[in-house]
């Protein structure tokens, strides 16, 4: 090792975050300390499990790599070049390094004694923070990035951080305005009516003595089961009761409990702390929040009485998520909305199909079915409206009647898929529809194509297995759907090798990193210069975790909780699982920007992006999202190890 001459490490320094901020006279004095060394290529700078580092390695020429290795395979983790560093959670941590760290090329590394580095920890605020964010999670980090990062932004282009996103930072406890009303089961339903007109109140909570909710009764409760029934008032209350109560804890965010009450269909909810009643909420309550809200959409749904009318409700749709957008609101908790929006409006074009079909005279269903929603739809992922993706099973019908049932049900998909197109969901262009007679079938055809693609499992079958795997029933008998599930994983359980060829297949998708963290674009074509989001970031993901999942035999659709489930079965780390829901999050969110803007230039949505055009914070947060996909495909590799 030699010194460095003083002022090539002042002027290179002086170019480095963070030490670029640190007063000029510490910046002066770093040559005195710092030492240089010099790394042939596939020199092994740092080894896994190995001694505490005594420096920083700061990298002047060159290039590095990062390796894992886990149960016997090399996991690549990411490549760094000139200006950037490594070993720094070693010095803070006192531990031996997590990964290997070996020269990519020829390098010449910069090297900050441990001593000198704590120093600066010590008495530089700016320095301290920014390597205590860097060893601290991943998942942190990708979160705080997108606080506000999609919010709108001024001329200057800084963010504008929204005050108004009154559902998301208000609690459902905050809206328990008093003490609630409650009764026991045993009191008359008359005595209860006029305990709710002395109140003033819209519903009674029906409580046992330790202040538990057993249900819940209203006003139209009281219209519709005592007046309308033609009772006298002398019964008890629990036998017109609403049982057991919806119920929503107190710390969750307004947009949750309204999501629960419009799935629940209900117009008053029990807040519950534990198992005690803290308080109730109504629809009401919402509308004094915030106006015009969420609720008021998902509500208007249901009062369509036609397609056409249906239809003219999406641009409320829109708006509302263009607000969820600009509150900072979390891809979770968009894509839910857009889910329930998108889910009560399909089965609302059902319902009025079935009906117009009993009008015409073709009669009701006949045989218990069950509407399929699949791909994205299936795990409640849509982005505005994408693709349709959908399917009917209905019961094994009478041998003499299979014909006439099957043209029952392709006639209702057939009017379906067309309702739905003129909703604005676009037709699949691989028609994997219910108006196509191939997946329109019974209970016995869809297990029979099930068993088919588990053993066979030519490219083919393992594409419609992406599809068709995440399926969950949206209408009709949720029951046929479950079947199908059970029967799904008793065929994967004594076909363990399909797990294999599914792995590979999804290998095939990689994140668009090249060396040294650079993203990789389309060279020619129609999307030169762009990467596509999707296939390239949110597909690789969802098929990972749809793998995960089938082999751990979850049942889980939605790609958030299938992490949550897979790392709850320990298959990898709470932290890791954190970092992978974060990367999906940023991913979804930007998915869902670039597709609202491209509609307010009246462009057809692509999944395809320029990376110029995003922010330095939108660009830096990509790289690492995809980051941690490529360490999740590692993962992948390790598990399933005959897929390489």
């Amino acid at each position: 090792m030699v010194e460095i001459p003083y002022n090539k490490i002042i002027d290179f320094f002086r170019g480095i975050v963070p030490f670029n901020e640190l007063p000029q006279d510490i910046l002066n004095g770093l040559p005195q300390k710092i030492l240089i060394d010099y790394f042939p290529k596939g020199t092994l700078i740092l080894e896994q499990g190995g001694s505490p580092c005594d420096y920083l390695y700061i990298i002047q020429t060159g290039a590095v790599e990062k390796t894992v290795r886990k149960d016997g395979v090399d996991i690549l983790l990411e490549y760094r070049t000139e200006g950037e560093f490594f070993g720094s959670a070693s010095l803070i941590n006192e531990t031996g390094p997590a990964f290997d760290v070996r020269t990519h090329e020829d390098t010449v590394c910069y090297l900050l004694p441990k001593e000198t580095f704590n120093k600066l920890m010590q008495n530089h605020v700016g320095f301290h923070e920014y390597f205590a964010i860097r060893v601290s999670k991943l998942a942190y980090r990708l979160k705080k990035a997108q606080t506000g990062i999609f919010a709108p932004r001024g001329p200057s282009d800084t963010v504008v951080f929204r005050s108004d996103g009154y559902l998301f930072n208000v609690t459902a406890g905050d809206l328990v305005k008093r003490k609630s009303v409650t009764c026991s089961p045993y009191h008359e339903v008359a005595l209860v009516a006029k305990l709710m007109a002395r109140e003033g109140v819209g519903a009674v909570v029906v409580a046992d003595v330790r202040s538990r909710p057993l249900g819940i009764v209203t006003k139209s409760d009281m219209t519709n089961r005592i007046l309308a029934a033609g009772k006298t008032g002398s019964e008890p209350i629990r036998t017109v009761m609403s049982a057991p109560v919806v119920s929503v804890a107190p710390r969750e965010p307004c947009f949750s409990a309204l999501l629960k009450m419009a799935r629940f269909n209900c117009h008053h909810m029990c807040v519950v702390q534990g198992e005690l009643l803290h308080g109730v909420i109504s629809q009401h309550d919402f509308i004094v929040l915030q106006g015009s809200n969420p609720l008021a959409v998902i509500n208007e749904v249901e009062k369509q009485t036609s397609v056409a009318g249906l239809a003219r409700v999406i641009d409320a749709v829109d708006r509302v998520v263009r607000g969820l957008l600009n509150a900072g609101v979390s891809a979770k908790d968009v894509t839910a909305f857009i889910s329930e929006c998108n889910d009560r409006l399909t089965r609302r074009v059902i319902a009025l199909t079935e009906k117009s079909l009993q009008e015409e005279g073709v009669g009701p269903p006949p045989v218990p079915y069950c509407w399929l929603a699949l791909g994205s739809e299936g795990r409640k992922e849509q982005t505005l409206r994408t693709d349709q993706d959908n399917a009917i099973i209905y019961a094994d019908p009478e041998p003499l009647s299979d014909v006439t049932t099957h043209n029952y049900f392709l006639h209702l998909g057939e009017r379906v898929v067309s309702g739905l197109e003129s909703c604005g969901f676009p037709l699949c262009k691989g028609n994997i529809m219910a108006s196509n007679p191939q997946w329109c079938q019974p209970e016995t055809i869809w297990k029979r194509y099930f068993a088919r693609w588990i053993t066979k499992a030519s490219p083919e079958d393992l594409r419609n297995c992406s599809i068709f795997f995440d399926f969950r029933p949206l209408a009709g008998a949720a029951i046929i759907a479950q079947r199908l599930r059970a029967f799904l994983n008793e065929e994967i359980a004594t076909n363990r090798g399909f797990l294999r060829h599914l792995s590979t297949n999804a290998l095939y998708n990689g994140p668009p990193l090249g060396f040294f963290r650079a993203l990789v674009v389309e060279k020619a074509g129609d999307h030169k210069d762009k990467l596509n989001l999707k296939m390239s970031g949110l597909v690789p993901v969802v098929d990972a975790m749809r793998i995960l999942s089938l082999s751990e035999q979850i049942n889980a659709t939605n790609t958030l909780h299938r992490i949550e489930l897979v790392s709850r079965r320990q298959v990898f780390s709470k932290e890791m699982a954190a970092d992978i829901r974060e990367a999906f999050n940023f991913l979804t969110l930007l998915r869902i920007n670039h597709h609202m803007a491209q509609k307010d230039k009246e462009i057809e949505p692509s999944d395809y992006i320029d990376p110029r055009t995003l922010s330095k914070l939108q660009k830096k947060t990509l790289i690492e999202a995809f980051h941690v996909i490529r360490v999740l495909q590692g993962e992948l590799k390790v598990r399933f190890p005959e897929s390489l």
